[in-house]
């Protein structure tokens, strides 16, 4: 059986800062921070990183229809059911990407966790462990077509 809490309080901002330039580079810059705990035992909630952070950038290569975009996330550590707390993790993720060099055709192949980072996360009580380690490095390819 699962339930939730009665009353949670969050409280929380998040800030991000984008930019795009004539030339075809694009960035973007992001920022959460939140606190969240149960009412009445003030404790926080788990799986609830206070800290996140996001940074990537896109830069055109070859011409303006293809881009290459190395991206780097920040969370902090969360707390665990039985207590603990994880690590706090960076993982970078590349994609090169490509639209309508054939009309209405997109493509992109992306690498995540680049760099096979170790890390784990916070499970529900339906599982035995503690943690779950996640992934290491992974692979997508995509093809898009609209007409």
């Amino acid at each position: 059986m699962f339930r939730n809490y009665e009353k949670v309080d969050a409280i929380g901002a998040e800030v991000s800062l984008q930019a795009k330039w004539e030339n075809g580079l694009q960035g973007k810059l992001s920022y959460t921070w939140q606190d969240a705990s149960i009412v009445g035992t003030g404790a926080r909630l788990t799986n609830s990183p206070r800290n996140m952070a996001k940074a990537n950038i896109s830069v055109p290569v070859f011409s303006t229809n293809t881009f290459l975009s190395p991206e780097l996330q920040y969370t902090s550590p969360r707390l665990t059911l039985a207590g603990n707390r994880t690590k706090d993790v960076v993982l970078a993720n590349l994609t090169l990407f490509s639209r309508d060099l054939i009309k209405g055709l997109e493509t992109s192949a992306s690498i995540y966790n680049l760099f096979n980072t170790s890390y784990s996360d916070p499970v529900g009580a339906e599982f035995v462990q503690d943690t779950i380690r996640q992934d290491g490095i992974d692979f997508r390819f995509k093809l898009t077509y609209r007409f």
